[in-house]
């Protein structure tokens, strides 16, 4: 954001921003900021961490106890949980509301690879932001 004081006394503001299609809506992202903030993408990331820190609390024994408790499915649950292994700069595109077609729920939950290099290759083709190459 910028500030600057004009001529007049009116204070002018700018603040950078990129039009993006996330879910087949045009949206405006400001740098830095979550699209928006009920996006599935960054909702299930949301509760995947939240959901392991109940476990690792123990709140909840289990993904079972966690389910049951919220009225998941365990299943659907798991599947969420998963976001966990997401790369680092997928994780970045996805709070900062970056998010290419091919990044999705619906790909996500048809197998997360193991290698970070791998996730990124699948889906953000390979693009890495700058500090998270070492």
């Amino acid at each position: 954001m910028i500030h600057k004081i004009l001529e007049n006394g009116h204070l002018q503001v700018t603040i950078p921003f990129k039009f993006r299609t996330i879910s087949s809506r045009k949206k405006i992202v400001v740098p830095g900021t979550i699209a928006d903030g009920t996006e599935p993408l960054a909702l299930g990331l949301a509760r995947a961490f939240r959901w392991q820190r109940y476990i690792d609390e123990g709140k909840f024994r289990n993904i079972r106890e966690l389910a049951k408790a919220i009225g998941q499915d365990e299943t659907a649950v798991a599947k969420t949980m998963r976001l966990r292994m997401l790369s680092p700069a997928i994780v970045h595109r996805i709070v900062t509301g970056d998010i290419p077609r091919s990044l999705n729920l619906k790909n996500l939950r048809q197998g997360i690879p193991d290698v970070w290099s791998e996730q990124e290759e699948k889906w953000i083709g390979g693009e890495v932001l700058s500090w998270g190459k070492g």
